[in-house]
C-alpha cells in the first residue's frame, strides 16, 4: 500500500482542515479573571449590603444592631430581620425615617423597608 489512495470529497476536506493554522489554548491572564469578578453581580450586592450594613450600624446601637439583619435588597426594597418582637416595633414606628435618610445618604438605593421578625 505505498501508493497514495484518493478517499473522495471527504478526503479533501480532510485534508483542507488539516492545512488551516492551528492555535494554542486560549489562555486568560490572572487580570482579565480579576477585572472579570469584580464587575460581577455577586460584587455588587456583596459591596451594597455591606454599604447598608454600615447606614445600620451608623443610626441602631450596638445592641440593636447586633438583632438587626438585612436579609433582602431587590428593586429598593431592603427587607430586614429583626430577632425581637418589641424591638421591631420600636424601629417600625420611631427609627424608621432617620434608617431610611442614611440608607438614602449613603447611596444605596433603598426606598422602602421591609420588616420581618426573625424565625427561631
Amino acid at each position: 500500500m505505498s501508493e497514495w489512495q484518493d478517499f473522495g470529497p471527504q478526503g479533501e476536506r480532510d485534508r483542507r482542515l488539516a492545512r488551516q493554522p492551528r492555535y494554542g489554548a486560549r489562555i486568560e491572564t490572572f487580570d482579565h479573571l480579576v477585572k472579570d469578578f469584580l464587575s460581577s453581580e455577586e460584587v455588587q450586592r456583596m459591596k451594597r449590603f455591606a454599604r447598608v450594613r454600615g447606614s445600620l450600624d451608623r443610626v441602631l446601637t450596638e445592641r440593636e444592631s447586633a438583632k438587626v439583619s438585612p436579609v433582602r435588597l431587590a428593586q429598593g426594597q431592603l427587607t430586614l430581620e429583626v430577632a425581637d418582637n418589641i424591638l421591631m416595633t420600636e424601629l417600625r414606628g420611631h427609627r424608621q425615617a432617620a434608617l431610611l435618610a442614611a440608607l438614602a445618604a449613603d447611596h444605596t438605593g433603598v426606598t422602602r423597608l421591609v420588616w420581618r421578625l426573625k424565625k427561631d
